[in-house]
């Protein structure tokens, strides 16, 4: 009899964990731009996957570096090449939370304030991160949005000397996502 309630447990257990809210995404989106005096450079990957857990507000996100698309072929390359190292370092990956998650209604349409931390690593270095986003919930549907500037030489990105004084050292990050449910 005792082995009947505890297989029950265990079976209720793992019917409660699988029921956790995950949703997750493919074709995310972040945009960069970067402001100078003489040009600005703007690059949008839409390849970017990420997991979100509505009941821990545990998110993940990973991208392929490669997969930034610039107007100019030129830039792609010397993007590629000689900025990101795309060879070296084909990733980038934010793994984090969001820590006011209790002030998020899942299940009640409407915007939310989002508070997300965690560490990101690019270009091979990981810093610790605190930024604001936004969640916004219709019929069910979660989209996650943010802006937020990153420093190059806080990544060890370094800028050709020709282009020292022209490219600004803060980068604009522009993320956009739209989560299906797992």
């Amino acid at each position: 009899m005792k082995l009947k309630y505890f297989l029950l447990t265990i079976f209720i257990g793992l019917m409660w964990g699988s029921y956790a809210q995950k949703y997750i995404t493919k074709s995310g989106r972040i945009d960069i731009v970067s402001n100078s005096p003489l040009f600005t450079v703007e690059g949008v990957n839409k390849k970017v996957a990420s997991i979100l857990n509505t009941e821990t507000g545990e998110l993940v996100i990973s991208m392929l570096i490669r997969s930034f698309e610039f107007e100019e072929a030129l830039m792609e390359e010397q993007f590629n090449g000689n900025y990101m190292q795309s060879k070296t370092y084909p990733k980038s990956i934010f793994k984090g939370r969001i820590s006011n998650i209790k002030e998020i209604d899942f299940a009640k349409d409407g915007k939310y304030k989002a508070q997300i931390e965690g560490k990101i690593t690019i270009h091979g270095i990981t810093k610790e991160i605190r930024e604001q986003g936004l969640i916004s919930i219709s019929e069910k549907m979660i989209s996650a949005e943010s802006e937020f500037y990153i420093s190059l030489s806080d990544f060890d990105i370094k800028i050709e000397k020709a282009f020292k004084n022209s490219i600004d050292d803060k980068v604009l990050l522009k993320v956009n996502f739209k989560f299906n449910k797992q």
